[in-house]
């Protein structure tokens, strides 16, 4: 007789990882000296150790905030 599935969860460990994502392009960004200075100011204030995941991420939620606010919606021009 087969012997029930266990129920995964959390707290357990046995939540299997996602595959990372190779990251092959690159962008470069020139700042001037003042934009490097408030940059690295603001790096060291909030002990950020990772630039470029902070840039990322920085990065990607602006994009997916602004893709979300011009995105239509189901009752776009019906409200008057």
């Amino acid at each position: 007789m087969a012997t029930p599935k266990k129920k995964v969860t959390k707290k357990e460990g046995n939540v299997p990882k996602q595959k990372a994502l190779p990251r092959t392009h690159k962008m470069l960004i020139p700042l001037n000296d003042a934009e490097m200075r408030m940059f690295d100011r603001y790096i060291r204030e909030n002990k950020i150790t990772n630039k470029s995941k902070f840039v990322r991420e920085t990065l990607m939620l602006a994009v997916l905030k602004q893709l979300e606010a011009d995105s239509p919606t189901l009752f776009d021009g019906l409200e008057e």
